[in-house]
């Protein structure tokens, strides 16, 4: 097995200790992991604190680690600057433009969600880029087929107004709703 693999792995336990809470177990790790830079350990290390710091501080850590875990290449961490930027979380300036280069980059490297932000951009001509909506409809069925739950629901919508060139069709509104509540079973269905 070699190194990269074995690293990998270890990612794939830490995020399993993390979901479960086994914070001594995390830690123990994770710490050989960002002393060797890997990026989603970075990330996972940035999301977790001892018992007794102040907020600031975690607040500080979680903004510090995030971007460098973007830097050296990791998605997720790279989604969480794009909604710093998006919302003007943390102290970080609003700058929408930014967070819609950031999704864009992201949608084009394969990231669901992202892919979904993009083609609402596109579709919409709302945000950054300029309507282009052959390509965000096009960009949209790959974000569903990809595993996005609101790209799903997007589409629902679409069949449910026929809209878009959807077929005005129940049936696969009723498809499109299913397969975003397996895709991610927080998402919102105004249909229900």
């Amino acid at each position: 097995m070699s190194k990269m693999d074995n690293d990998h792995m270890l990612i794939e336990e830490a995020e399993q200790l993390f979901e479960a809470g086994d914070v001594d177990r995390l830690k123990q790790i994770l710490a050989p992991l960002v002393e060797k830079n890997i990026p989603a350990a970075i990330r996972l290390n940035a999301s977790f604190y001892s018992a007794g710091t102040p907020a600031e501080e975690c607040d500080l850590l979680f903004v510090e680690g995030m971007f460098r875990a973007a830097e050296l290449g990791d998605q997720k961490a790279k989604y969480q600057v794009g909604m710093f930027y998006d919302l003007g979380l943390y102290g970080i300036p609003q700058d929408k433009v930014l967070a819609s280069q950031i999704f864009k980059e992201l949608a084009q490297d394969g990231h669901p969600h992202c892919m979904w932000i993009y083609a609402t951009e596109l579709i919409w001509g709302k945000g950054s880029f300029p309507i282009a909506t052959e390509n965000g409809l096009r960009l949209l069925c790959s974000a569903a087929e990809a595993g996005s739950a609101e790209a799903c629901m997007t589409i629902a919508d679409f069949h449910d107004q026929g809209k878009f060139g959807f077929e005005k069709n129940i049936k696969l509104r009723d498809e499109y709703r299913k397969w975003a509540v397996q895709f991610d079973e927080t998402v919102y269905d105004p249909y229900n």
